[in-house]
């Protein structure tokens, strides 16, 4: 059943930025352990030049004690692995049709993963583990940064509304990619908008493949 008018209009808009793979998991775990009082994993990340280099750019001065920092969380882990170009200004992914279409999807929470996940089972004759897998991926973009994953809010709670899902380095990304084209889902009888997950799939592959020419991981935003 398809959305009406009024609630296509007020759904949030979503996002892939591409990010420095190599930082982006390292910097998400710094951020869980330091909230675990240990800052050792935050002392070895900024010793790295880029990280380090782009804080400082920032402003930033005492960024070996993260509690000397003032960001919250989202706005430190996004600031520190978006992908730039050399003139400083952020990298955009893929074509600009295939992130409009990703943006807003016809379904209640606008979301194109969201859609896909409620919207595709398991082939019987094929390895559940394919499946499971797959599943597994597309919760890394959705949920893992949510409070049940953290056991905080700050992720999804940033400055000036920065709300960061989730995630996928660079080999995520590439797995993702291969997953969606593999064997080991198919779309479920009961999907509500005939050739939605088709088309979802096929804006979101894109977007991956954009990412993984670029060698970049991803970090999934909510734009309300």
């Amino acid at each position: 059943m398809g959305m009406n008018q009024s609630d296509s209009s007020t759904t949030a808009f979503y996002t892939l930025d591409g990010c420095v793979s190599e930082n982006l998991d390292e910097t998400f775990q710094a951020l869980l352990e330091v909230r675990k009082g240990n800052n050792q994993f935050w002392q070895n990340l900024v010793a790295r030049e880029g990280i380090y280099t782009r804080l400082r750019d920032q402003g930033l001065e005492d960024i070996e004690n993260r509690d000397e920092i003032p960001w919250d969380d989202a706005t430190l882990l996004f600031t520190s692995v978006r992908m730039l170009n050399r003139d400083s200004t952020p990298i955009m992914l893929g074509e600009n049709k295939n992130r409009e279409r990703f943006g807003r999807f016809p379904h209640p929470t606008g979301s194109s993963l969201q859609y896909i996940l409620d919207n595709i089972v398991p082939i019987p004759s094929q390895s559940e583990g394919l499946y499971s897998d797959l599943v597994d991926h597309l919760q890394y973009l959705t949920e893992r940064c949510s409070e049940m994953n953290t056991g905080h809010k700050e992720f999804q709670e940033g400055k000036a509304g920065l709300i960061i899902l989730g995630y996928i380095t660079l080999e995520e990304v590439k797995s993702l990619r291969s997953m969606l084209l593999g064997t080991g889902w198919m779309v479920s009888r009961e999907e509500p908008l005939d050739g939605g997950v088709r088309d979802a799939v096929r804006h979101l592959n894109a977007l991956l493949m954009a990412a993984e020419r670029r060698s970049a991981g991803l970090i999934h935003r909510q734009h309300q």
